[in-house]
C-alpha cells in the first residue's frame, strides 16, 4: 500500500510537467513575436517620439495608450517585452497598463464577437467600463510607481 504513493506521486508530477510544457509550447510564438517587437521598437523608435506622446508630461499619454491599444489586439505574452521596450524609451507605467488593458480588453475581435451576441448598448457598456479601468488604473500606477 504505502509504497505506490512515491510512485502515484512521481506519475502526477510527470503528467503536470508535460500540461505544463504543451501550454509553455503554445505561448512561445507569441512570447517570441512580442520580443521581436519590442527589440524593433527599442532600436528604431525615437526617444523623443515616445516621451512626447507618453511621458510623463503628457497629460493624456493614458488615455491615447488605451484608444491606441484598440487595434493592436495584445497578447499578455507579447505584451511584457513590448512594455518593457516602451518604458526604456521613456513610456510611463501607467500608460503602458493602459495600453496593455486597452489591447487585451478591446480588441476588435472580441469587441466583434461581443457585438453579434449582445445588444450595442451593452458592449458600448463594456467597452466604457474597460477604457475607464485601463485610464484609472494607468493614472493610478502613475501616483504609486
Amino acid at each position: 500500500g504505502n509504497n505506490n504513493i512515491p510512485a502515484k506521486f512521481i506519475m502526477k508530477l510527470k503528467a503536470s510537467f508535460m500540461l505544463a510544457w504543451e501550454d509553455f509550447k503554445g505561448v512561445l510564438i507569441y512570447l517570441f513575436i512580442g520580443v521581436g517587437i519590442g527589440a524593433a521598437i527599442y532600436g528604431y523608435m525615437p526617444q523623443t517620439l515616445v516621451l512626447r506622446y507618453a511621458g510623463y508630461d503628457n497629460i493624456f499619454a493614458i488615455p491615447i495608450a488605451a484608444i491606441i491599444g484598440i487595434p493592436l489586439y495584445i497578447r499578455a505574452e507579447t505584451a511584457i517585452p513590448i512594455g518593457v521596450a516602451l518604458m526604456q524609451k521613456g513610456m510611463t507605467v501607467g500608460a503602458v497598463f493602459a495600453l496593455i488593458i486597452g489591447g487585451s480588453g478591446m480588441a476588435i475581435p472580441e469587441m466583434s464577437m461581443l457585438a453579434a451576441i449582445f445588444k450595442k448598448r451593452l458592449v458600448t457598456a463594456i467597452v466604457m467600463v474597460i477604457f475607464f479601468t485601463a485610464v484609472i488604473g494607468g493614472y493610478i500606477f502613475n501616483i504609486i510607481f
